[in-house]
């Protein structure tokens, strides 16, 4: 027969198991309360930085974030040619037939701290954030898929 005391801590022990599953978040309550989540998926590139992309209703790409500069091995980093390099690599995976015909350059500058560039083209806008500091990992490319079945992603 167990005692009262046993029984008491018996009571405890799995009480003190099962506040900590009621306090969890779950995907269904993150959906009821912001609705469904983004197709998303992360790449590591071999070259060191994760491509995010994100997609639209019908699983293509909407949009394309890749940190400003391409990382490297090199002993003295050279911004500029780092930034040149993402571009390249950014060229290669969505290429100017696929961009269309250039239509206008844009720029937004927000005191020192901050500022936006953006490049916008028949098919695709191109923005680059850029911070303070050149070598900053919140400077960041963006490109932008402008058809319509993504302008739901991500406030298009």
């Amino acid at each position: 027969m167990v005692s009262k005391p046993h029984l008491a801590q018996l009571l405890v022990c799995c009480f003190s198991f099962t506040l900590p599953a009621v306090a969890q978040l779950d995907s269904a309550a993150l959906r009821m309360k912001y609705g469904t989540p983004l197709n998303r998926e992360n790449f590591h590139m071999p070259a060191g930085f994760d491509l995010v992309v994100d997609y639209g209703a019908s699983n293509q790409v909407c949009k394309l974030h890749v940190p400003a500069l391409m990382p490297t091995t090199e002993q003295v980093s050279n911004a500029a040619v780092m930034k040149q390099r993402m571009y390249d690599f950014l060229g290669e995976l969505v290429p100017d037939s696929m961009r269309g015909k250039e239509l206008r350059r844009m720029a937004s500058v927000m005191g020192a701290a901050a500022s936006v560039f953006w490049i916008e083209y028949e098919h695709v806008t191109v923005s680059e954030l850029q911070t303070g500091q050149p070598f900053s990992h919140d400077n960041t490319i963006t490109i932008t898929f402008t058809s319509d079945s993504c302008h739901s992603i991500g406030g298009n």
